[in-house]
């Protein structure tokens, strides 16, 4: 069994078809055919199911059972490979939804790249489902988002939550303590921060009334709070990033569902990245210990949820 082996039952596994699988891989049919036929003959099982006139092939019950076996065995082999090329310079990938990046974290990473400048942070912004796919095919060795999806390979544990609250223009009406029924949607700048909060959402303000405009990043929250009566709601981290832009920010009584935080590893992390995911992750938990603006996860974060 050799790696050769290994990876093309993967992509076969994957594409379903031989001749994709060799295309995919470069190689000519024969050639992946005659590494399949090796690995089942030193298995001593059948991994695929080869009907006639058809171009796909199926997994037997065997292969299925032998895929996270697989994926074992090839990331044992990346990780051996990968101390050949050890040095003092560790890459972290980190991929994370924008407010984590572009608001909560700033601070975090520029501590880190000033105090540890042996690892090279290399910072990605993306959509949650994107990021889970990313820790699980270990593109990213670290992923942050605000919500959870099930991944056999992923670790999933929260970190920090933060509170929302509403935002507006410094010039407005508003108060501490504002009930929602005094804010019309006819003047929101909404933004969907997830599941939890799209439900809150709903219980204070009906389906058919529309917001003024929907926008998908905290960031583009600043660029339509100008006028006084407009409002939105957002995490402290984000209000905290728009602050000083004529911006304010008022409890609501109704308060929304906390927005917590959640970090994704791979199970079967890079081996040359561990240490450096030990080091980052000591970094995080003195930072959010420090934050202000940000609180520390505790369990009744997740009653009802």
């Amino acid at each position: 069994m050799n790696y050769e082996q290994i990876e093309t039952f993967l992509t076969i596994a994957a594409l379903k078809n031989i001749t994709a699988a060799a295309n995919y891989m470069y190689l000519s049919q024969s050639t992946v055919s005659n590494r399949i036929q090796a690995l089942e003959e030193e298995l001593d099982a059948q991994l695929f199911i080869r009907r006639k006139g058809m171009r796909n092939v199926e997994l037997t019950s065997y292969g299925n059972a032998f895929i996270p076996i697989a994926e074992q065995w090839s990331s044992l082999y990346k990780d051996t490979q990968a101390l050949k090329h050890q040095d003092n310079i560790s890459t972290l990938n980190i991929a994370a939804v924008d407010a984590v990046n572009a608001c909560t974290y700033t601070g975090l990473y520029e501590m880190i790249i000033k105090k540890h400048p042996q690892l090279k942070l290399n910072i990605r912004t993306h959509h949650s489902n994107e990021i889970h796919g990313l820790v699980e095919n270990r593109t990213a060795d670290i992923g942050f988002t605000f919500s959870r999806i099930n991944y056999p390979n992923i670790i999933s544990k929260p970190v920090f939550r933060e509170l929302m609250y509403l935002v507006c223009h410094k010039d407005n009406e508003y108060h501490d303590e504002i009930s929602c029924s005094e804010l019309s949607t006819d003047n929101e700048i909404y933004l969907n921060w997830g599941p939890d909060y799209d439900q809150w959402h709903l219980q204070h303000w009906p389906e058919d009334k529309y917001p003024l405009i929907t926008v998908n990043t905290g960031n583009l929250l600043q660029n339509f709070l100008h006028e006084k009566d407009r409002w939105a709601i957002a995490p402290m981290s984000v209000i905290q990033a728009i602050k000083g832009r004529d911006i304010t920010y008022y409890r609501i009584k109704e308060s929304p569902p906390p927005r917590i935080c959640y970090e994704l590893t791979s199970r079967y992390p890079n081996f040359s990245h561990v240490q450096a995911i030990s080091l980052f992750e000591k970094e995080l938990e003195n930072y959010i210990r420090d934050n202000n603006s940000i609180c520390t996860f505790e369990d009744w974060m997740l009653q009802n949820r």
